[in-house]
This record gives structure tokens, C-alpha cells and sequence, in this order.
């Protein structure tokens, strides 16, 4: 997995328990939101090289590979193997990263983050050893804490009384004591109650400061995804104000919800998401036109011919039209032809990008979908750098459209088109027996040579159209697909062609370094250059059967020269 450039906190810690391992990255997680882990262990069948991304509760993204064959595992694989080697010896590297780092590292390893179940650190590093303490631990509290935690509760602030998760059902009686009321209905998963009781004080608190306005309930209807909450938040209250002050409470009220959502994710990290928000004043309920400001987004045509059309915030219009034609020309540049294109950006200080696509190509839909991917996401986080926002790639729809399916169409339908061309036809052949009669009375008898060269420089000529757009498509498809080739990255591209007789013969040359990553191994300490070259020899092998079966052109590699430095 990918890391933002930075030194590890602890290098080369040889840990032999769960308690130790879990230690290290209490320390990680102590100075940041969240850590990174480079394991290295070793068992009878091998040895193993496992990187681990988590935030404060859980497991986000795990990889593993397989020193010995070489074999990549990812996810719950990665993670079954991680928890056979919790509480035996292995040499941790840990990483400490803020928000912005734990972000960034989610981003770039967006595809093994979605193959991870998210695990919570205490079933990870659970030790079957502590059953029989926790027995000892529980006998205690029902003999005397119960009353005096109730005592404690009736006088203590409502943040001392969610401390307590075991008592959390027990603050509702207190709700008429003059404290509004606060109810959390929750589906689809769990989130502490106490999260919910801080972002209601918030609430409280700036209703305060608005004049007039009392708050009698607030209610959070939460549905909790993957690291995610959707939230429809209602407040009810009442004003002793004046209509104008009622309306000023309604505004602040509705922004309020939005401006002190974030402490979901500081208390609970989970992202709040507000689907719907409806305040109730004297029992009159007023609801926002659209909590995402639609009537600021702004829908439109990128180019003039209506190819390409974007939608998003008016403020932002500019650099994203400029993003969706930058990524749109260079896919286009890998030989895949874009007939329709929709960037759909959702979000306002994140954002979130939805691209559906149609193109016209002979590619298999899933080699459209990794160059796609790779192109929409290196122009993200470049866009992201530069407008200060979080950028990510959400969801890419491609629906392709075979080259051959049409051309065959277009040849099919010519010959109908007209009669005049059968009619043209008819004459020609008719001129051709006249001039091979006269040739003949003239007493040439090598006609057929002559209409044999003439055949044979007709065929070089349409072998010629061919060839051109043919290497140039070869030559794109080939630079986008070692962009993608693992462990290297990719750096310039050489390629020149020679036409004997029907065949082409291609020389390549092409640069990469290689990536490796600090440490005591190297993520890729077991791969060798030779097995690098072999996967990108295969790489150009296939590229070039592909091209030459689809303009039936006879094409082969004449010298492959691949540098790695």
C-alpha cells in the first residue's frame, strides 16, 4: 500500500504479545488520528510481508504479500493472516498520521480499502487469556456503584452523565427536569450515545444565544453505513420573539446543523451526512429548499458539441470544467473514443466525483475501466492539491461500444446506399475487357503482370492507410497500460516502426523506476528486475496482438528494450 512521504515513529520494534503490539499503536495514535503498520513475520511455510491502515477504532485497509511466491493478498485474506501472528514475534514498523495523512493514504489505497472489512482493534488484538479477570471486574458493580451513580448523575453536567455507556438509558427520566429532550433512533449500526448528547449541547448552546427562541426536543434519526452516518435532524421549540425573529432562529437553526455536524466525527469517526433537517417553531415546521444548496449548482455543456457536460457548485464550475477536459483528452489520447461524457461532483468543502461514460472502442470493458480509473484519479488528488478540498472518485459507469460492430455496420450499409455505384461497377468491368481485348489485337500478352502489379500496389496502398492510425493507436494504448503496471513507476516511452512486405515491425523502449519502500524489507524486496521486465514484456506482447487483430495487421516486436532504474 501507498504511504505519504514521511519517517516512521518507531523502526524496527521486535514485538511477541498483542499487549505489546497493541502498545505501539496506542503511542501512534496518541500523537495523530490514525497509524500505519509494516509487519514483517515469519512462520514454517514462509515468510510474510503485511501493511496494515487504521484510525482510531478499527482496521481500514490490510495488504499482505507472500515474500516466498511472491502472491498478493488483500483484505479479509491479509487480515486472517495478521491475526495467526498476533502474540508471536514480528518486527513492526509504525507510522503516526494526522488527519490529512489518514485521508490521503484512504485515497490512494481506495481499492484495498474497499476489499477490508472493518475490524475493531479490540477483536484484532483480542487476548483469549483476560476471560476470567473481566468475570472478576464485573461481580463488583451491582453491590454498591448503582446508587451512588445515580446520585452523581442527578447532580453532575450531561457530559459527566454519558460517560457512563452502561447507564445511557438512564438520563431519558431526567428530560423534565427542564433539560430539552434528546432522542437518537438508530438503524443499520451503532454509534455512542454520547457523540449525539455533544452535538445537541452544541445545538443548545447557539440556540441561546438567539434571541427569544426555547428548544423542547431535538431528535437525530441516524442511519450508520461504513463509516458513515445519514442524518434527518428535527428540532422543536418555540419563540416569544416577533415573526422577523422567528424567521432569523429558523436560519440559524438549519445552519447550525450543518456547522456542528462535524463533531460526529471527532467524538464517534463516523462522516455525518445530512440527508434532511426540519425545525419546528409553535408548531408551524419549516424545511430548507435542499440542504446541498441546489440552486447553486450549476449544470451544463464543457464543450460546445454537448459531449461532455458537468455538474456542480457555480464557485468551483471553472476548475472542474478544466479537470473534466484535461481527463476526457487524455483518455481519448489511450485510444478509447468518448461519445458521451457526465462528471456529477457532489459535495461542498469535500467533494466527491461520479463519472458515467460511453466510448467506442475495441478494449475489453474492464481495461477501459483501469485506465479510466487511473486517469479521473491522478487528475483528482493533483485538482485536490490545488484547491485546498478532499477530492475522491465515488463511482465511474462505462458502457462501451465495439469499433468492429460499427464499421461492419457502416460497410454493410453502403452498398445499399445507391444504385449508381452497382451501375459505376457495370461500367468498369465492361472498359476492362474492352482495353484487354485491345491489348491483346495489339499483340501484348502480359496483361496479367501488368493487372498483377497494379493489384499489388493497390494493396500496399490500403496497407499503408491502415498502418498509421494503427501505430499511433498502438503506441497510446501501450503508454497507458505501463502506467499501470505494479511496482515501477512509469517515466517515457520510445517507439518506432519498419513496414516489410504486410508485416510491421515495432522497436520499443521503455523507462520505469522502481518503487521501493523504507524499512527493514522493502515492499518489494522479493521481486526481482527480471520478473518486473517479464510482466511488462507481457504487457507489450498483449497490447500489440490486441491492435493488430482489430485493424488486421500483421505486427510483431522486433527489439524491447525496458530500462529500470
Amino acid at each position: 500500500m501507498q504511504l505519504p512521504d514521511k519517517r516512521p515513529l518507531m523502526e524496527n520494534v521486535v514485538v511477541t504479545s498483542a499487549g505489546e503490539l497493541g502498545e505501539l499503536i496506542q503511542k501512534a495514535l496518541s500523537k495523530g488520528n490514525g497509524a500505519f503498520l509494516k509487519i514483517f513475520a515469519k512462520k514454517s511455510d514462509g515468510k510474510y510481508y503485511i501493511t496494515v491502515l487504521l484510525d482510531r477504532s478499527k482496521v481500514l485497509a490490510a495488504e499482505c504479500l507472500v515474500v516466498d511466491t511472491k502472491q498478493n493478498l488483500s483484505g479479509e485474506e491479509a487480515i486472517s493472516v495478521l491475526k495467526s501472528f498476533v502474540g508471536k514475534p514480528m518486527v513492526v514498523d509504525v507510522y503516526d498520521l494526522d488527519e490529512l495523512e489518514l485521508k490521503l493514504s484512504v485515497a490512494d489505497n481506495v481499492e484495498v480499502y474497499a476489499q477490508t472489512p472493518k475490524v475493531p482493534l479490540s477483536e484484532l488484538f483480542q487476548i483469549s487469556g483476560e476471560g476470567p479477570p473481566s468475570e472478576s471486574v464485573k461481580e463488583e458493580p451491582p453491590q454498591k456503584p448503582s446508587e451512588p451513580a445515580m446520585a452523581a448523575e442527578a447532580a453532575a453536567s450531561q457530559a459527566a452523565v454519558s460517560a457512563q455507556p452502561a447507564v445511557a438509558e438512564k438520563p431519558a427520566p431526567q428530560a423534565p427536569a427542564g433539560k430539552p429532550e434528546v432522542i437518537v433512533n438508530l438503524t443499520g449500526g451503532s454509534i455512542p450515545e454520547r457523540a449525539f448528547q455533544v452535538y445537541a449541547e452544541d445545538l443548545l448552546r447557539e440556540a441561546k444565544r438567539i434571541r427569544g427562541l426555547t428548544i423542547n426536543k431535538i431528535e437525530f434519526d441516524a442511519n450508520v453505513g461504513e463509516g458513515v452516518v445519514y442524518l434527518n435532524v428535527h428540532i422543536y421549540g418555540s419563540s416569544t420573539g416577533s415573526s422577523r425573529d422567528v424567521e432569523i432562529a429558523e436560519k440559524r437553526m438549519l445552519h447550525a446543523v450543518s456547522k456542528y455536524a462535524p463533531v460526529l466525527l471527532r467524538e464517534a469517526e463516523v462522516k455525518p451526512i445530512i440527508r434532511d433537517v426540519s425545525i419546528i417553531i409553535d408548531g408551524q415546521e419549516v424545511k430548507p429548499q435542499e440542504i446541498v444548496d441546489k440552486d447553486k449548482k450549476k449544470t451544463g455543456n464543457v464543450t460546445k458539441d454537448g459531449r461532455i457536460t458537468l455538474s456542480v457548485l457555480e464557485d468551483v464550475w471553472p476548475y472542474f470544467s478544466a479537470y473534466a477536459r484535461t481527463v476526457i483528452n487524455e483518455i481519448e489520447s489511450a485510444g478509447i473514443k468518448v461519445d458521451k461524457a457526465h462528471f456529477d461532483i457532489r459535495g461542498r468543502k469535500e467533494f466527491e466525483i461520479n463519472l458515467s461514460l460511453v466510448v467506442e472502442t475495441s478494449m475489453t470493458k474492464d481495461a477501459v475501466q483501469r485506465v479510466v480509473k487511473d486517469v479521473v484519479s491522478r487528475h483528482a488528488r493533483e485538482l485536490g492539491r490545488s484547491l485546498k478540498r478532499y477530492i475522491t472518485v465515488h463511482n465511474i459507469e462505462v458502457e462501451t461500444v465495439s469499433k468492429s460492430a460499427s464499421s461492419t455496420a457502416v460497410q454493410t450499409a453502403a452498398p445499399v446506399e445507391s444504385g449508381k455505384a452497382a451501375e459505376i461497377l457495370a461500367k468498369k468491368a465492361l472498359l476492362e475487357k474492352e482495353v484487354e481485348q485491345l491489348l491483346k489485337e495489339a499483340g501484348i500478352d502480359e496483361l496479367s503482370v501488368l493487372t498483377e502489379e497494379k493489384k499489388k500496389e493497390s494493396e500496399e496502398t490500403v496497407l499503408r492507410s491502415r498502418i498509421e492510425p494503427a501505430v499511433e493507436t498502438l503506441k497510446n494504448r501501450i503508454h497507458a497500460e505501463l502506467k499501470l503496471v505494479p511496482r515501477v513507476t512509469f517515466k517515457w516511452l520510445k517507439l518506432n516502426h519498419e513496414v516489410k512486405g504486410t508485416t510491421v515491425y515495432v522497436d520499443i523502449e521503455a523507462s520505469f523506476i522502481r518503487e521501493n519502500v523504507g524499512g527493514l524489507f522493502g515492499s518489494f524486496s522479493g521481486v526481482s528486475d527480471d520478473k518486473i521486465k517479464q510482466d511488462i514484456a507481457a504487457t507489450v506482447q498483449r497490447v500489440i496482438k490486441d491492435v493488430s487483430r482489430e485493424y488486421g495487421i500483421s505486427m510483431k516486436v522486433r527489439r524491447l528494450n525496458v530500462i529500470i532504474r
